[in-house]
This record gives structure tokens, sequence and C-alpha cells, in this order.
């Protein structure tokens, strides 16, 4: 656990127990303070949970402290959630200083102070945290996957998020939109306003949950947030930020742990997705990338780097392309009208441009696709394409339409997701490339492995590969997994070549239908095609974000508070309908883990942390479950509309129910937290 490995991090330690603690004590002080106010005897008022650190008596109340700051209570006369036939113990009722005693408006206030004391503590902790500042990812689009809901909405790297929903403004950051489109319900789309080149563009787009990925626990629209322009900081000073066997580690004189990307080819930086599109303009060559060393200061001197281009590391495999999944909304693809248009589910088959044609397969790689529509961008393109019809047969159509100007491998696949299309940025068209072979180059990888057109890929793993100069690499255990149902072809390839160094383990089936075979190939490096990254590792982009004054702090914190409230009020039906995967439950060590990585960021982002473990103990709390205030609040109800309270038995057996369901909880998040160690 990271929070416990360092004596380094002591501090942050005992800030995450005392804020922790801190929001406990704030809870409880609300039951305790309302108590004494009614004139209710208090027993004993104890914060935390294990061994016992402090206690001692003053006056009628008994106070205790306990280790660990996850929970406490208030144990008042004729009031015990561990055995509810007290509270209608006719003795103790009889007591005008018992709880029971009371009367219905001054047990809601007692029952109800709690919550209500969470709430306010949340927005002054909003509050003092945008005052003193916090970090936060700036709403602006890093990468978005092809053919997915960002995608297919028409959201580009670079683009910065103006309006999520509701929501608005210039300190909009990254996470809302996080949010807004995890809490999505199923079908619901949501509307999204970029500012792009200047220009306001207004999109919607439709949140997914792949349950196929295990990796998915939210609704997402398949995008991240921006990186920065600064190399990460390696806790191993003889690392560096690069890839290993890429050109970055190359690079001569070599980038530094913290270096900050200033410049290429003399061109000033502005941000990571412009630094992306500077290297995708000069991917066949050799460039100069100016960084300024962490030790240099903000003004301090650049360093001249050299880097080579970074050429694509192939088998000799052209695979059969698939049929189109997506059609961008806003792209020169999505210009057509009727006939003239392509569609969904109509597989190319051949492109033109000027007097050459290409069969695609046979003449042109699936996927090089890309690259041959962005070399012609401004110049009118035909896409010849087979269409299905129901219950006829298929129909070929021609379609003419002229590329922008748009930088390919940009928009990468993800291996991770099944059935992640490839991307013609330039034409705004996603689709499958499948994992049958149409033909093998000869003398490649492929060709000298005895694999032949026909034959089926069913998996890609990378196998380690020792080096003629005695360098290794790390082993690794990726793999992908393909066949009809998992058309991830463009998704592995990408992946191979996030590893030189290591061959490739292909599963091979042949066309015969024979038994499968493995076949370890090691790829070359092509002599013309390029891979606009380099090879470097950014860290993400974070920015701090203060209020101007108090009341635009408090402005933001109530507008926060406001967030939270409804977004746990939502995740909870969705948790129970599975739109949110159970997953995605954690308990105290995820709770105090997650609060102590904020603790490091700054007291900020410290506060803000808290004051969402406020909101959120705030509405489990005020649940209606026996046991939580919420199920208190719901008796109390009954016995004022009826005028008496509900009957004893029904009281002890929902108040049983409800401890065994609470205790079933906490049993479940607790097992996440420790899978998630162990995992």
């Amino acid at each position: 656990m990271e929070f416990l490995g360092s004596l380094s991090n002591i501090g942050s330690v005992l800030l995450t127990a005392l804020g922790l603690g801190l929001v406990i004590f704030i809870h409880e002080l609300g039951h305790f303070a309302v108590a004494k106010w009614c004139d209710v005897k208090v027993e004993r008022f104890s914060i935390g949970f294990g061994p016992l650190l402090l206690k001692f008596v003053k006056g009628e109340t008994e106070y205790a402290l306990s280790l660990l700051p996850l929970g406490g209570y208030v144990k008042m006369l004729g009031q015990d959630d561990g055995d509810p036939s007290q509270m209608t113990s006719d003795q103790i009722a009889r007591d005008p200083r018992s709880y029971p005693a009371k009367s219905v408006p001054q047990r809601m206030a007692i029952i109800s102070a709690g919550v209500i004391m969470n709430l306010i503590s949340a927005v002054l902790f909003f509050v003092l945290s945008f005052m003193l500042a916090v970090h936060e990812n700036p709403a602006v689009i890093g990468n978005v996957v092809p053919g997915m809901a960002a995608w297919q909405g028409g959201l580009r790297p670079g683009d910065k998020v103006v309006r999520i929903g509701y929501r608005s403004g210039n300190k909009l950051d990254f996470t809302a939109l996080q949010r807004e489109v995890a809490l999505s319900s199923e079908g619901q789309q949501i509307q999204i306003e970029v500012e792009r080149g200047g220009q306001r563009i207004k999109t919607y787009v439709e949140p997914q949950r792949n349950t196929q990925n295990t990796d998915e626990l939210f609704p997402t629209i398949y995008t991240d947030a921006e990186l920065s322009l600064n190399l990460a900081r390696m806790a191993d000073p003889k690392q560096r930020p690069v890839v290993p066997g890429l050109a970055a580690e190359r690079a001569e004189p070599p980038f530094l742990s913290g270096d900050q990307l200033v410049s290429v080819e003399g061109v000033p930086l502005t941000s990571f997705t412009h630094f992306q599109q500077l290297l995708a303009q000069h991917r066949d060559e050799q460039i100069q990338i100016a960084v300024r060393r962490a030790d240099a200061g903000a003004d301090g001197a650049v360093t001249e780097i050299t880097v080579d281009p970074n050429p694509f590391r192939l088998l000799g495999l052209r695979m059969a392309i698939g049929k189109i999944h997506s059609i961008q909304r806003g792209g020169p693809a999505d210009q057509g009208k009727g006939e003239n248009r392509l569609r969904e589910g109509d597989t190319i088959v051949a492109v033109s441009a000027g007097e050459e044609t290409l069969q695609v397969g046979r003449d042109i790689d699936p996927l090089r696709l890309p690259d041959f529509c962005a070399s012609h961008a401004g110049e009118e393109i035909t896409f010849t394409a087979r269409r299905e019809v129901n219950g006829g047969k298929p129909t070929t159509v021609v379609v003419k339409l002229t590329p922008e100007a748009r930088d390919e491998w940009i928009e990468r696949p993800v291996d991770a997701i099944p059935n992640c299309p490839l991307a013609i940025a330039s034409a705004g068209i996603s689709y499958h490339v499948l994992h049958r072979v149409v033909f093998v180059e000869e003398g490649t990888p492929a060709a000298e492995g005895g694999i032949k057109e026909g034959d089926n890929i069913l998996s890609l793993k990378i196998v380690p590969q020792k080096k003629e100069d005695g360098k290794e690499f790390p082993a690794v255990e990726e793999k992908v997994s393909l066949g009809d149902d998992r058309l991830n072809w463009p998704g592995a390839f990408l992946l191979m070549q996030n590893y030189p160094g290591h061959d490739v383990e292909l599963e091979v089936k042949s066309a015969d239908g024979s038994t499968p075979r493995k076949v370890e190939l090691t790829p070359v490096l092509s002599s013309d095609w390029y891979f606009p990254m380099r090879g470097l590792r950014p860290t993400p982009r974070r920015v701090l974000t203060r209020a101007d004054n108090l009341g635009e702090a408090f402005s933001m914190g109530i507008d926060q508070m406001y967030s939270e409230l409804t977004g746990m009020y939502l995740t909870i039906p969705r948790l129970l309908s599975g739109r949110i995967s159970h997953k995605a439950m954690g308990g105290p060590i995820a709770i105090a883990g997650t609060t102590f990585h904020f603790a490091r960021e700054g007291y900020g982002d410290l506060l803000r942390i808290l004051a969402m473990i406020s909101v959120s103990l705030a509405v489990l709390n005020f649940l209606p479950i026996p046991v939580l205030d919420g199920g208190h609040f719901v008796f109390l109800l009954w016995e004022w509309v009826r005028g008496k309270p509900p009957n004893e038995r029904v009281v002890i057996t929902a108040t049983w129910i409800g401890l065994a369901m609470i205790l079933s909880l906490m049993v479940f998040v607790l097992f996440r937290d420790v899978t998630r160690l162990v995992g």
C-alpha cells in the first residue's frame, strides 16, 4: 500500500487520518449537539474503531477515541441499534431525558442532525478548497478511440469542452465530463459543446458500457483527458521517460526525467495535441525536439534533442477488411445524401484517386487506408463498397468524397476494447479489420513462418526476445484474442508497435480447419511507413483551479455540492441496475487510499475529497434502511402520521434485516478492497 510504504509519507498519512476522523466527528457532533439541545442524556460519544486510544468521562457522557477513524456513534439513553427492543422499554420511556420520551419533531431533528452537519461542512470544505486551489484535469479532449461514442459524435483530440449538459464555464474540468457520462441512463444522449480553432461546435454523444470488458466499470464515451508537455518524473534515477526500444530511447542527447517539451523543429508547442500533430507531419523525418530540463527553471535554457523516425513493425500480413463500423458526425463521409454516401455495414473494396485504383487487401493493406486518404487531403477520392441488401444480392455502391487535412494514427484503437475499429480521420470513417489473412508478402516473417492466404489469426501474444547485443527487454503478459466476435486486429497491430525488442506469437488456424498451431515471428521495420509517436512518456495535464474571490468560491462550492449530491443519488439506482459495475464500489481501505492520494496533492485537494466523502456519508446514512439514520427517520415519519410508533416486532425485525444488509455490504466492499490490493 503506497500510503504505508515510506516514512516520507507520514505527514500525508496523518492528514488522511485527521481528515477522515474530522468527517466522522462532524457527523456525530451533529447528533450529539442536537441531542443535548433537546435535553437527551448522551451516555457515550465515540469516534473510530479498533484499539482504544483515549477515553474519559466528563459530566454524564463518556468520550472515546479509537485508532481507525472510519466510523463512530453517539449512544443516547433509550436508543441502541444493537438492541432495538430497548427503545420501547417502559422504564426508559418514562425517563424524561431518554430519547424515546422526546417528541417526534425533536427525535427527527436529532436523527437528521448528522446528515445536515455533513452537508453544511461539505459546502465549507468545497469553498475553502477553491480558495486554496485544487488540481484538476482541464476539460480538453485527449485520445479519442475510433468508432466509439466520442468519435461518432465528432469530438477530436484538443477540443476544449465548454458545456456539458447544463454545466458550463471557464473552470469546467474533465471530471465533470466523466461524471455526466458515468451517471447517464441507458440510451441517454448528452449534449456537449466544444471550442475548436476559435469556433464553437455543438454535438451529442451516447455513453456506452461494454460489459464484455471487465475493466469498464462505468458508462464511457471512450476518450481521455489531454496529456501535458511534461515528461514523467521517474522514481528510479536510472530510468528515463521513454518506451524501451523506440526512437526516443536512442535520442541524442537523451531525454531525462521531468523534461518539458518546448518545440518541434523550431515550432513552439501549445499543447500535447499540437505536439502529436507535429510528430505526424514529420513522421518520416529525423526531427529536433527542444526540451527544458527539470533543473533549468521556468525561463532556463533549452536543450535540442535529435530523434529518429519510428518505423512501423510489420509481419508481412494483409488482413481482410471488415464492415464500416460508424460514420463520424460532421465528417466528409457524413455529407452525402441517400445512395450518395457510405453507410454503416458497407464494406470498402476499392479506393481510387486520380488514375490510381487500389483493391483493398490485394493492393493496399486495410491498415494503410488512413494514410492513403490523408495523402490525398483536399482531393476527390472514390470509394467502391459492397452493400448487403435484405433478401437480395449485395450491391455495389460508388461514393466520392474529399478528405480533410487530418493527421492519422492520432486517434488510436485500443486492444482492450473488443471490436475496436480503425479510423480514417480525414474521411470520418471507422471500419473493422478482420482476423482472416488475404495476402502474405513474399520474403516477410509471415511467409517464412508458413502463414498462407485464408488462414485465421486467433490470437497475438507478445513474447520477449533477446537481442544480439545482449540487451534484454522485460517479460510482458500481453495477449489479444481475435475472432468473429473480437475484431481486434488494429488493436493487436498497435500493441505490437509498443513492444520493440519482442517477438510475437500468433495462434494460426488454417483454412482447411486443421488444429490451430502457434507461430513465433520477429517483426521487421517498414521502409516507408512510420508511426507518428516516438516513444515518450508524458504526464497527465494538471492545472491549479482557484476562485478569484470568496463569492466565486462560494458559487463554485455550491455547484460542486449540488453535483456531488445528485451524483450520489443517481449512482445508487445505476449500481442496482448494473449500469455501473459493482466492482466500482470501494470500502474503508479504498477511501483511505484515495484520501491519502489527495492529501499528497495539497490542502485544497484534501479538503475537496473530504467534502465529497461528507456528501457520500450524508446520502448513504439517510437511505431508508433500518439501523441507518434514514431508516430511523422513516419510523419517525410513520409515528408522526399514525400517531403511534410502529409495532415493536416490526421495528426489531426490520432493524435486524437492516443490520444484516449493512454487514453484508461491509464484507463485500472489504473484499473488493483486498482484491484490489492483492490483484
